[in-house]
């Protein structure tokens, strides 16, 4: 859901998490499993991502599992892989190019967990811009966890009462 909070900021909530939404970006009806908010700009262009998934994995784990994908995949080139703090929390950033026959796409992914849920944000766009970091950053230092959404129970996960 999203709440028009003044001019220039509008927030998204689905009462798990609070989160500004970047100023000039329509939210698009997301059609993958386990993710909240899916935004476009089309002036840049650009998209943003911003999902919530069960895990029972730590980030190093995590940050295997997507280098070894990588390794495997000759269609994309790791950029940079990396852990980083942001708001005291320790994020791991992966930023890698997807080349196709008609352009060479950036995507930059920005993964944390916290009570068995994996947030993940993923920016994708036709260019690299190192300008873009304060960009990045200030949606995800906008990010409130106000619940965890899901439960491990069972070797399964459930989604928790709001």
């Amino acid at each position: 859901m999203l709440i028009n909070k003044g001019v220039c900021m509008t927030l998204f909530t689905n009462g798990y998490v609070i989160l500004q939404v970047p100023e000039g970006f329509e939210a698009i009806n997301a059609k993958e499993k386990f993710v909240e908010l899916s935004l476009v700009n089309t002036s840049i262009p650009m998209t943003v991502k911003f999902s919530i998934t069960p895990t029972i994995s730590g980030l190093p784990d995590i940050k295997n599992s997507i280098e070894e994908s990588i390794r495997n995949n000759q269609n994309i080139e790791l950029n940079n892989s990396d852990f980083l703090v942001i708001n005291d929390d320790i994020y791991y950033m992966i930023i890698t190019s997807i080349k196709t026959k008609e352009s060479q796409i950036r995507r930059n992914e920005l993964l944390f967990v916290k009570d068995n849920n994996l947030y993940s944000f993923e920016f994708v766009y036709p260019y690299a811009d190192a300008e873009l970091d304060d960009f990045y950053l200030n949606i995800i230092r906008s990010l409130k966890i106000e619940n965890a959404k899901y439960s491990i129970v069972d070797g399964g996960y459930i989604v928790n009462e709001n």
